[in-house]
């Protein structure tokens, strides 16, 4: 038998096509013919180098659906996170008497999913007052504009841990 893909991935890389086209399509808002073949290319190129990720070919269609629609109902409280921890950077930074107290802090996960590995180092960077430093396997190094609040948060509360956790199925 020769080398391919099997009929599972290949189903799972036409639906992200079929996803990302739609995408491209909504956020342009241009029918016409260049821009109809721009998306075609751009949405075959971006499946063919990382058609997996949306959808992986390791899992079921019905696991990957689970997981997108949970991401998705997601994005609403990370943007409540956002917003909040944007309000509390521009706070400190603009009131002399709040403290900032930078540093590093070094944070190890079980996540065993790259995906999730990867959407977990973005919302802690998406979060202002945190940068994702470095990733290596599940350990993470976060520059943080105030320590102490930002190790309570990654390190005992860890609600952005344990809603992507809980999306991608990693409990």
């Amino acid at each position: 038998m020769g080398k391919g893909r099997d009929p599972g991935s290949i189903g799972n890389m036409i639906v992200t096509f079929s996803i990302l086209l739609l995408f491209w399509y909504i956020l342009s808002g241009y029918l016409e013919p260049f821009y109809i073949i721009a998306g075609i290319i751009c949405c075959v190129i971006v499946t063919l180098i990382s058609g997996d990720l949306l959808l992986r070919s390791d899992a079921q269609f019905q696991e990957s659906a689970v997981s997108f629609i949970r991401f998705v109902l997601y994005i609403p409280k990370l943007f409540v996170a956002i917003l909040v921890a944007n309000i509390d950077v521009a706070y400190r930074i603009l009131h002399p008497k709040m403290p900032i107290d930078p540093g590093m802090i070094t944070l190890q996960t079980d996540f065993y999913n790259d995906v999730l590995r990867t959407a977990f180092a973005n919302a802690m960077t998406l979060t202002p007052g945190t940068v994702t430093v470095d990733v290596r396997y599940g350990r993470y190094v976060v520059h943080a504009l105030v320590l102490e609040s930002s190790e309570r948060e990654l390190h005992q509360e860890k609600d952005i841990q344990n809603n992507l956790a809980r999306i991608f199925g990693e409990n």
